[in-house]
């Protein structure tokens, strides 16, 4: 039997789809379109090519990873609840199929144009490292926090979607999450920072790690090198949204599954999973 066979067959679909070919030619176009425009404005005001390359790269990573972060809400968070409410997906577990050959095939046949996108954008933001003002570890980063990102907001909205059949409430709950961790978390740290006269380096307020954590533009600070004072923790916010995202994921992964859902012990056999009677998958 074919390893995951469900990713297996999606991926040669897509590879037979024309708009798989043309939404990564289109992102990449539109990033080179978008990037020659702030160009030739910034050059008309005879600025530095080191300003020139800091503030081009910062609109073009700033503008992937909130790509990155809206992902999730456009192409995963309605993949599995759009199968319960068509009543397809306890057709899949008639079969030999597991419940992470249902969520991985869902997640490659929803977010491939996504990574697509991201995978045609990152060659781009090497542009302003060849003008200066840019360092190599920027660029690697940058694209660590974009890809987690990524991969954060998919494996979210998947989780979202394997817990409700309305596509108008897992979309909401999937942005409102995303809201949270995001902006919400970090500026209740910033409040209670302020309001606690807790204040670090040049009298910015030292704000607590837990509510920064899982926050995509804390990891899209900390990516700099000349603006963060935090330097030695750089990598921390990636990995901790990558371990989130897959946390999320593997839970999506569980609640998808009819047979072994996440709270089993309090579902009895003849407890109705999603729809259907448990005893009839």
């Amino acid at each position: 039997m074919t390893l995951l066979p469900i990713v297996a067959r999606e991926l040669r679909v897509a590879s037979r789809r024309r708009s798989t070919y043309w939404v990564r030619a289109s992102a990449a176009l539109t990033v080179i379109v978008a990037g020659t425009f702030f160009f030739l404005a910034m050059q008309r005001e005879q600025q530095q090519s080191e300003v020139i390359a800091k503030v081009l790269f910062g609109i073009m990573t700033g503008s992937a990873v909130l790509y990155c972060l809206l992902s999730g809400v456009r192409y995963t968070a309605d993949c599995l609840s759009e199968e319960k409410r068509e009543g397809t997906l306890g057709l899949l577990f008639l079969t030999d199929l597991k419940g992470y050959d249902v969520v991985l095939g869902k997640l490659a046949a929803t977010s491939l144009n996504a990574f697509y996108c991201v995978l045609a954008v990152v060659p781009m933001l090497a542009v302003p490292l060849l003008m200066g003002g840019v360092t190599l570890g920027e660029f690697g980063r940058m694209a660590l926090v974009a890809v987690n990102t990524l991969f954060f907001s998919l494996t979210l909205g998947m989780c979202i979607s394997a817990l409700s059949r309305s596509a108008r409430k897992t979309m909401a709950i999937t942005f409102l999450l995303l809201l949270v961790v995001t902006a919400i978390l970090p500026a209740c740290g910033t409040w209670l920072a302020f309001h606690n006269r807790v204040l670090g380096r040049m009298g910015m307020p030292q704000v607590r790690p837990v509510f920064l954590l899982l926050s995509a533009g804390h990891g899209f600070y900390l990516a700099w090198d000349v603006s963060s004072p935090l330097a030695p923790g750089k990598t921390k916010p990636p990995a901790l949204m990558l371990c989130a995202g897959a946390n999320a994921g593997s839970y999506g992964a569980m609640a998808a599954t009819p047979s072994a859902p996440p709270f089993a012990g309090a579902c009895s056999m003849q407890t109705p999973f999603f729809g259907w009677p448990r005893e009839s998958v």
